[in-house]
């Protein structure tokens, strides 16, 4: 039977000596103040995680809530087979004791990637521009077309860089003119679905759609902001644009 790596348990390990990883998610206060409660009612329940050179692998909101009840030391379990100063080798094993883990949202893996994958730092960039029109699954969306898995992997790769700042460019044109009430985030994703599965990418096609969604708005359409009723809807019109055009 094969031998696993096993690290060593500091129970005092010196929270001066520990250095943050650049290619973490952000930091929250909340996320702290979350855990400075759990930390008060339970005690340390689990230990940080770091290397030999004190660079923290997980539990950098853990080592913020000790500070925040001014502990000069945090157990920690340190390993000796991460080569930190290699920032992609890094982030693989961040990424791979958070994969699953809820707190890290699809936002916190694109900027993560983005610091070394030119893919993820154009989707990032078109994100950061269009932030206040379209939500960060829905960009993610439009570019990589691929399955969470691929993503959270950073092996995502961009399918079409043209027509996906098309789409995004149109798409938040229509959030400016109208508003989130108007145009939701869950009707924009259905957007993108039959633009890609449907339409195929046809432009002409694509355009008339937008143009009814338009209108769907402007007129206060039921289904402009419905779940159940606005896909049908928009492939209906889809098959008109194709009677139209032969």
């Amino acid at each position: 039977m094969e031998t696993l790596k096993k690290g060593k348990f500091k129970p005092n390990y010196p929270i001066n000596k520990l250095k943050y990883a650049k290619v973490n998610r952000d930091m929250t206060v909340n996320h702290a103040e979350n855990f400075k409660t759990k930390l008060i009612d339970y005690g340390w329940m689990m230990p940080i995680v770091a290397s030999v050179t004190g660079d923290v692998l997980e539990g950098h909101h853990r080592i913020e809530s000790a500070k925040l009840l001014k502990q000069e030391t945090v157990p920690a379990y340190i390993v000796d087979w991460v080569d930190t100063k290699q920032v992609k080798k890094h982030l693989d094993c961040i990424i791979s004791l958070n994969n699953g883990n809820k707190a890290w949202s699809m936002f916190d893996y694109l900027k993560a990637f983005a610091k070394h994958n030119d893919d993820y730092k154009t989707v990032y960039d078109a994100y950061m521009s269009n932030s206040n029109n379209v939500s960060v699954g829905n960009v993610i969306n439009i570019f990589f077309r691929s399955k969470n898995k691929d993503f959270k992997k950073g092996t995502a790769i961009i399918e079409d860089l043209k027509f996906s700042k098309y789409l995004l460019y149109n798409l938040s044109d229509l959030y400016e003119k109208y508003g989130s009430k108007k145009i939701t985030a869950y009707c924009v994703r259905e957007f993108i679905q039959v633009a890609y599965k449907k339409a195929k990418k046809n432009k002409g096609a694509i355009d008339y759609l937008l143009k009814q969604y338009g209108v769907m708005a402007k007129t206060g359409h039921l289904a402009v902001s419905s779940i159940m009723d606005f896909r049908p809807l928009l492939e209906v019109y889809l098959n008109d644009y194709k009677k139209i055009n032969g």
